[in-house]
């Protein structure tokens, strides 16, 4: 059996547009990796590479994936997987630093009548960080970047007869507003880019605007969207670079041909998806193009596109256990920059034998204060959902089941909803520049309590916080 891949990331410097030799880097890390190491650690930072010939060039080195499913640990010893190591560096924009991003413009056209398409250089600066921030139920991401690598590579074998594997490289993810899709296809984007470096030498993320595309004159939208295909198949004809197409509610270009007849709608939008499905069409036969596509509406999308899509991944709205771990994310980013400081009353601490351990995250280092019985750990963080059920079960009070409490009563509200509510409830009703982590969890009750609808207990558990903070600190 094929042994299970350990994926490694090294992140190289910018050297000022030096050509840099990614596979020599990449040669020299998998060496020294084999050589100096029994076992590696998903989400391990790899330091003390001084010695290899490019470290210089070397920014980071990060453990990041494994193939297989983890089991109960994430622990992995080298000589039972393969080791993938991947070098890569990020990329600005051609013109400047800001803005990142450019549009295609045809010469000799009307601006208004030319389809807004943005091109993105992967890996960009500007999409740093956005994968590992993504918080989606049942580890979606990683399975449709472990099946779109597949696929991809799998495709690019040039003994393949296309004419009997049917694959058009069009994955789409539908679901309600506000649940992450832009930001999932966006991040799948970049990272496919890092992980297939073996094959693409860099990549590009163009992205269509939807709506810019259909015409305000009557006929134009099937030949905007012909030209905006057209520009596609240009960038594509450079193979070793990867094309990743992000169309943003489709459903704009896609929409039901049978429906837009049996309503008398004129023409133009059926022409414009006819255009849109044949441009598909030839797409397909480009080994270095894969399209993502996100829509609100799939049920109004016409069933020929949908036939043509290789993967329809559902996104719903985020799960009580992700929504626990997209407030426990911003939380401890206000923490780290001390808009939140740790509470000093008796159920922010843990006891365990004589010592005080303070309540943190999963790995914390650990430094001694003088004086006593106490254990500092630092940065003080709220855990992770596993952690406080290993751990924290029997202390209702702590933050962290706090917040899972709260977690709980998020029901329906998108993950957009979830990243604003922690800084909205600071600037709604916190009038200093700090405050503790449980009037932090108090104020983010209330505005959960608002934003959903709900009265009753949580209300009142807010107005408690409130009441107990300023009884004991006046």
């Amino acid at each position: 059996m094929l042994k299970p891949s350990l994926h490694v990331e090294v992140r190289l410097k910018n050297v000022g547009g030096a050509f840099v030799r990614t596979d020599l880097v990449r040669e020299e890390v998998l060496e020294w990796l084999l050589k100096n190491f029994v076992h590696l650690k998903i989400d391990q930072e790899v330091e003390n590479y001084d010695s290899l010939p490019h470290a210089y060039l070397i920014e980071s080195i990060n453990v990041v994936d494994f193939s297989d499913t983890e089991g109960e640990t994430s622990f992995h010893r080298l000589q039972d997987v393969q080791l993938d190591v991947q070098a890569y560096e990020l990329h600005e924009s051609e013109e400047d630093s800001l803005p990142r991003t450019r549009s295609i413009h045809h010469e000799g056209e009307d601006e208004d009548a030319i389809p807004q398409v943005r091109v993105t250089a992967l890996p960009g600066k500007s999409l740093n960080g956005v994968w590992e921030s993504l918080v989606f139920n049942n580890g979606i991401p990683a399975r449709l970047l472990r099946f779109t690598i597949r696929m991809m590579s799998i495709m690019k074998n040039p003994a393949l007869n296309l004419t009997v594997l049917n694959w058009n490289r069009l994955i789409l993810l539908y679901g309600p507003p506000g649940s992450g899709k832009t930001t999932l296809a966006k991040a799948l984007a970049q990272k496919l880019t890092i992980r297939m470096g073996k094959q693409f030498t860099r990549g590009k993320l163009v992205e269509v605007n939807s709506h810019s595309v259909l015409s305000k004159w009557f006929g134009e939208s099937s030949k905007l969207v012909g030209k905006m295909f057209d520009s596609i198949h240009i960038m594509a004809e450079e193979e070793t670079t990867l094309i990743c197409v992000l169309i943003d509610e489709v459903e704009t270009l896609t929409s039901s041909r049978e429906r837009a007849a049996s309503g008398n709608e004129c023409g133009d939008a059926v022409r414009a998806t006819n255009q849109v499905l044949t441009a598909l069409d030839r797409l397909r036969h480009r080994p270095n193009v894969i399209v993502f596509c996100t829509s609100n509406l799939i049920n109004t999308i016409d069933p020929a596109f949908l036939d043509r899509v290789d993967v329809k991944q559902h996104i719903s709205n985020p799960c009580p256990a992700a929504a626990y771990e997209i407030f426990r994310t911003s939380l401890n980013e206000l923490i780290r920059c001390n808009l939140l400081v740790p509470s000093s009353d008796s159920d922010d601490v843990v006891e365990d034998s004589d010592d005080v351990v303070q309540l943190v995250g999963d790995s914390p280092s650990i430094s001694s204060v003088s004086g006593g019985d106490w254990i500092l750990m630092d940065p003080c963080t709220i855990p992770t959902l596993l952690y406080m059920n290993v751990h924290l079960w029997n202390r209702t009070n702590c933050p962290a089941r706090k917040l899972w409490r709260i977690a709980q009563r998020c029901e329906g509200l998108s993950g957009r909803t979830l990243r604003r509510l922690p800084f909205l409830a600071l600037a709604l009703h916190i009038h200093g520049e700090s405050c503790t982590v449980r009037e932090g969890l108090a104020v983010l009750a209330m505005v959960v309590d608002e934003e959903t609808g709900k009265g009753g207990e949580l209300k009142r558990e807010a107005m408690e916080e409130r009441e107990t903070f300023h009884t004991s600190f006046p």
